[in-house]
């Protein structure tokens, strides 16, 4: 191999490899400018890690399927009568009835059974007043990146991920060689932060940074839904078989000198392995939680186990991410998305949301009972007995939608929309699943098409931003508004979520 392609190979290597050896000597870390907010975090170690899955709904979701409770004064105000199209959307969906709304004001035919049943079982919380008041944007753009960012400077912020990351880095010397790592360096953490969709913002670099190098083990890497990853070289020359003879060539007495790069081959391989124990788990259904409740609608009629559904649009990444983080618990950041996207409803919009919030919703109940009855699993694939509480699952967009229905019988975009938060009970305080928070009326001038609904004023809210600092609490930053803070356009911040307020009643 000409030296020059042999160095090329050792940089794509270098980009990809997590484990930590190669990485010892500050000459393999890329300057990465830190925020200074990182440094003002005040960070306390979390009592457990927690595994956080954010599910991005690209294009912005109506708040509709979890939210009827308007819909009276709605239909009577828009553009075109919703019953035009949904006879029965007005109607409770009580014991007897036959209409849409739920007792909790979800729309049944759009993923509103499913999510009744969720709550129920204590793995959901939806939270219906996630507004938007500051730098009141309605564009793609600006939106996606803030929600991602948590931050409304999104020119300059790192990502979610990429903040998480930093905050862990700066306080190593705390958690270092803790229970909480195992006993082990942050560095040698296995695929802490993935995406499942490709290049993502909430992996984005840290433009305006100072202080924090962020090892490049610590940055964000993408696997899709079957785990092809990085890591997995094929045949042929060039590929495994000619750069790992040259490795095995090295002699001991070079070993000193070279023994890093022979350490990075080492991990490179130990770290294949892994993902194709993932890749091989993923695809057993033997590996799913027995489900005793024979009417159970996601059990399987012959084996008795869960079976996420086929046939959906969604189950591929969702599925391949639940069994990321129940079988890893290193991965700390899952971003999903990408194939998730198709929410831009301006036209003839009805149906199809009908369509996909039901099947994001059944695959949300499937990934819920994963997470609550499954089992995590050693190399073997023999259960550890690790409890499961610390996953958390984020399902939220770019805004919310107008609840009115324009001229092409759709919904433009809107600042109010919901969260739907599922799982994480070792990181949430008590009373935090199994709820309804915020209630909204309809504003705006009937038969035009800018209505929308808004927080009560006896309601609670929360801005979008919001999400990230409660993510950030849960890795122990005690002050998240910090890391969302911008001088001119947010110089307070957003605090987290406050997961204490109680939810709202039932309709019936």
């Amino acid at each position: 191999m000409k030296r020059r392609n042999f160095i090329k190979s050792m940089g794509a290597l270098g980009a990809t490899v997590a484990a930590p050896s190669i990485f010892h000597n500050s000459s393999f870390i890329k300057s990465a400018n830190a925020a200074p907010a990182i440094n003002e975090a005040n960070f306390v170690a979390p009592a457990v890690l927690p595994q956080v899955i954010n599910i991005f709904l690209y294009g912005g979701p109506s708040e509709l399927a979890g939210n009827l409770t308007n819909i009276g004064d709605i239909n009577a105000n828009s553009q075109n009568p919703y019953t035009a199209v949904e006879t029965d959307i007005l109607l409770e969906d009580n014991p007897g009835g036959t209409g849409q709304i739920t007792r909790n004001g979800f729309w049944r035919d759009a993923g509103g059974s499913q999510m009744e049943d969720m709550l129920a079982a204590g793995d959901l919380t939806v939270y219906r007043t996630i507004n938007r008041r500051k730098n009141n944007t309605r564009a793609h753009r600006p939106s996606i990146l803030s929600s991602q960012k948590g931050n409304l400077d999104i020119e300059i912020s790192g990502g979610v991920g990429t903040t998480i990351a930093s905050v862990l880095y700066a306080n190593k010397a705390v958690i270092d060689g803790t229970p909480l790592l195992g006993g082990r360096p942050l560095e040698e953490l296995v695929l802490p932060f993935v995406s499942f969709e490709g290049e993502s913002s909430a992996f984005s670099p840290d433009a305006g940074a100072s202080n924090v190098q962020l090892p490049l083990q610590l940055r964000g890497i993408s696997l899709d839904q079957n785990f092809d990853n990085p890591y997995t070289r094929g045949s042929g020359i060039g590929n495994s078989a000619d750069i790992d003879a040259i490795v095995s060539k090295i002699a001991p007495a070079t070993n000193t000198r070279f023994g890093k790069v022979s350490d990075g081959f080492t991990n490179r391989a130990s770290l294949e392995t892994k993902v194709a124990r993932f890749s091989t788990n993923l695809n057993d259904p033997a590996l799913l939680p027995l489900i005793a409740d024979v009417n159970d609608p996601d059990r399987d009629a012959t084996s008795g186990r869960l079976v996420y559904p086929g046939n959906n649009r969604y189950t591929d990444r969702v599925k391949a991410a639940v069994t990321l983080a129940m079988q890893n618990t290193d991965s700390l950041y899952i971003s999903v998305g990408g194939g998730l996207g198709g929410w831009d409803d301006h036209d003839n919009s009805i149906e199809r949301y009908k369509d996909r919030m039901t099947d994001l919703m059944t695959v949300l109940r499937v990934a819920a009972k994963h997470i609550r009855l499954g089992q995590r699993l050693d190399e073997n694939g023999v259960a550890t007995g690790v409890p499961t509480d610390n996953i958390v699952i984020n399902v939220h967009g770019d805004f919310g939608r107008n609840v009115n229905l324009n001229g092409s019988m759709g919904w433009d975009h809107g600042n109010n929309q919901n969260l739907y938060t599922v799982g994480g009970s070792a990181l949430r305080p008590a009373g935090a699943l199994g709820k309804v928070v915020g209630s909204t009326q309809r504003f705006g001038s009937s038969g035009q098409n800018r209505q929308f609904t808004e927080p009560t004023s006896s309601s609670y809210e929360a801005e979008p931003m919001s999400i990230a600092s409660t993510v950030y609490t849960y890795f122990g930053v005690q002050n998240p508004e910090v890391l969302t803070t911008d001088p001119e356009m947010n110089p307070g911040g957003d605090p987290a979520i406050d997961e204490t307020v109680a939810g709202e009643p039932t309709l019936f």
